[in-house]
């Protein structure tokens, strides 16, 4: 992976000359100590990072304070001693001008010296174009979540107290779980490679999957002595014909794995064959996008208040903890052979994500919802939080349900704050009108802040867990808060994007409700070919969400076939593989629909072939 912002390089820019504000007016504690020059370079490479450069006449430590009226004043960690620093600068906002002052350490005080003004570039378009609402205000400083459209790349963002974006990094398709190490650098998953980052881009280490690391999935934790906690699994052949399975199913079975990054040790700890009969199918089976069994699918790890192990198992419905030496299962909670029952079913929880042990001994979780009866509330998320009483019974004591409410049906993530809120992000999303979520909420379940971003078209929006608790980037403190939200240079455009999904999809309501003509074709779904020849929409009622896990592929013959790229030529057709969830959704009237965009030509279409690999197909002439 290449570093997102090499210090070499700006080193090498501000060597060169590139540098803004100069000036050679002393300042110094230490009246021995002046400034000779100074100047500041935002990167290329990333739009909120910096770097003040300064040359002293003699060595000595500084630090940087930086200041926008509405963004608020900071002051960047003490460097080192030295002569000529580097200094970089984080936490800032997109297309906004600080002004820095140079401060050199002597003695008791420091002294404020020259400074110089930098302005920061423009988001990347896959955030910027992301219309973006917030309400209220976060009691965090900072929250570090996850960011990425369906089958697209990923970003890491870190939001202020306002909900503006202060940071990102841009990595591969992959980011899931993220937590940050002693030292302050980020370590996470990055397409199941363990990856540890600075917080300006520079890869440290990443470990690639196989031999002693196993294959890392869903859940990074680093422990108290700086050790890291993580899921893996192995992946089993089984003869598993006395469960009406083939001959031969592939399942993935869980276990845990601890690195210590001092001496590189990997070892693994828990197996969940080990615990239960790898042929007990009391769980909720699912299976992956290569149609491999998901068993107990293992989803986080935390630990409880006496070091014992928090898992949850979404396979299972369940939440168990593991003794500190991971050698006894002390307690199952939900799913089969639960120890404690729960007196009102509504209390239960499927598929849940993010499960922990409480100082008070409750447990918090994101409940999914996966497959809940309709008998307890049917299709909706929440966060969850249950006592577990000395009569074996589980209780529910709090829960945050979003109004209007909605169904996240992977990923999710719930956090109790050291001030007793809870940070909870609701992920992929049933309807398109559906926002991503992250919502910081009281111990009464009251809303305080409410951060939103909503596709302005079909293809989902994922995030996987959002981050309270952290103070700071790059060690940098906060002098003044920011007083009010970053509004973006597109404010209106932004703004509109709520309503232009909603146009969007209404655009193609008849079809969604089933009030339109004869499709174009018949097949397992219903499809429509745009009257513009912009999309081709997929239907299906009644559609249950297990018609929807295949993977689908699509067709396009163009009228004139020399329009087709270079290396489409050979096979004639344009080309695509796609999962539905990518581009459609489930309506809660039991239909579900997709709105795949086709490619232009200027000649239009000829011909269209879809279907499901391994499955249904469907051919049709446009126009016909």
């Amino acid at each position: 992976m290449k570093n997102r912002l090499p210090s070499l390089l700006l080193g090498l820019l501000a060597a060169a000359g590139v540098l803004l504000g100069a000036s050679a007016s002393p300042a110094a504690a230490d009246a021995g100590v002046g400034v000779v020059r100074h100047g500041a370079l935002v990167s290329d490479a990333n739009a909120l990072i910096a770097e003040v450069r300064v040359s002293l006449n003699r060595e000595a430590r500084l630090f940087v304070e930086y200041d926008n009226p509405e963004a608020g004043r900071y002051r960047t960690a003490l460097s080192a001693p030295g002569a000529a620093h580097l200094i970089p600068i984080v936490r800032l906002r997109p297309d906004t001008t600080y002004d820095y002052t140079i401060f050199v350490a002597g003695g008791r005080e420091a002294a404020a010296g020259p400074g110089g003004r930098f302005t920061t570039g423009a988001l990347p378009p896959q955030i910027a174009t992301v219309p973006v609402r917030t309400t209220g205000r976060s009691s965090q400083p900072l929250i570090l979540a996850d960011f990425r459209r369906f089958g697209e790349l990923a970003y890491l963002l870190f939001h202020d107290e306002t909900g503006s974006i202060v940071w990102y990094n841009l990595e591969p398709y992959s980011i899931a779980p993220v937590d940050r190490l002693p030292g302050g650098n980020l370590i996470f998953l990055d397409g199941g490679r363990l990856t540890e980052m600075t917080a300006l881009g520079e890869v440290v280490s990443q470990f690639g999957r196989g031999g002693q690391w196993g294959n890392p999935h869903h859940d990074v934790t680093v422990l108290e002595d700086g050790r890291v906690i993580y899921p893996s699994r192995e992946i089993l052949v089984l003869e598993d014909l006395a469960n009406g399975s083939a001959a031969e199913t592939t399942a993935l079975v869980d276990h845990l794995r601890v690195w210590d990054p001092e001496n590189g040790r990997v070892e693994r700890v828990w197996d969940a064959k080990e615990a239960w009969d790898i042929s007990d199918r009391r769980l909720h089976l699912s299976y992956d996008s290569r149609g491999r069994l998901r068993w107990t699918h293992l989803n986080s790890v935390s630990i409880g208040p006496r070091g014992n192990v928090i898992l949850s198992l979404a396979g299972r419905n369940q939440v168990i903890s593991l003794s500190p030496d991971f050698r006894t299962i002390e307690w199952q909670l939900g799913g089969p052979d639960s120890d404690f029952a729960f007196p009102n079913p509504g209390d239960r929880f499927y598929g849940q994500h993010t499960a922990a042990q409480l100082a008070n001994g409750n447990v918090l979780l994101f409940d999914n919802g996966w497959d809940r009866p309709e008998a307890e509330g049917g299709r909706y998320s929440r966060a969850l939080e249950l006592r577990l009483d000395d009569h074996a019974a589980a209780i529910k004591v709090w829960e945050y349900r979003p109004d209007p409410g909605i169904y996240a049906h992977s990923f999710s993530s719930a956090y109790r704050l050291s001030n007793g809120n809870t940070l909870v992000r609701f992920s992929a999303r049933e309807r398109l009108t559906d926002a991503l979520l992250v919502v910081e909420a009281d111990a009464a379940g009251n809303e305080l802040f409410r951060l939103e971003h909503l596709p302005w078209y079909a293809p989902v929006l994922e995030g996987y867990r959002a981050h309270g608790g952290i103070a700071s980037i790059m060690g940098e403190t906060m002098l003044r808060p920011p007083a009010s939200a970053h509004v973006p240079a597109h404010a209106e455009t932004v703004a509109d994007g709520f309503t232009m999904v909603r146009t969007y999809w209404s655009a193609h309501a008849e079809i969604a409700a089933g009030e339109r003509g004869a499709p174009t074709a018949r097949a397992e779904f219903d499809l429509y070919l745009d009257e513009t020849g912009a999309e081709l929409i997929y239907r299906k009622e009644p559609c249950a969400p297990e018609d929807l896990q295949g993977r689908l592929y699509l067709h396009v013959f163009p009228a004139d076939p020399s329009e087709l790229a270079a290396h489409e030529q050979q096979s004639g057709f344009y080309n695509r593989g796609f999962f539905f969830r990518e581009y459609g959704v489930l309506l809660r009237d039991g239909a579900c629909v997709a709105l795949v965009p086709l490619p232009a030509y200027k000649r239009g279409i000829a011909r269209v072939r879809t279907g499901e690999f391994n499955g249904w197909n469907a051919e049709f002439k446009a126009g016909e």
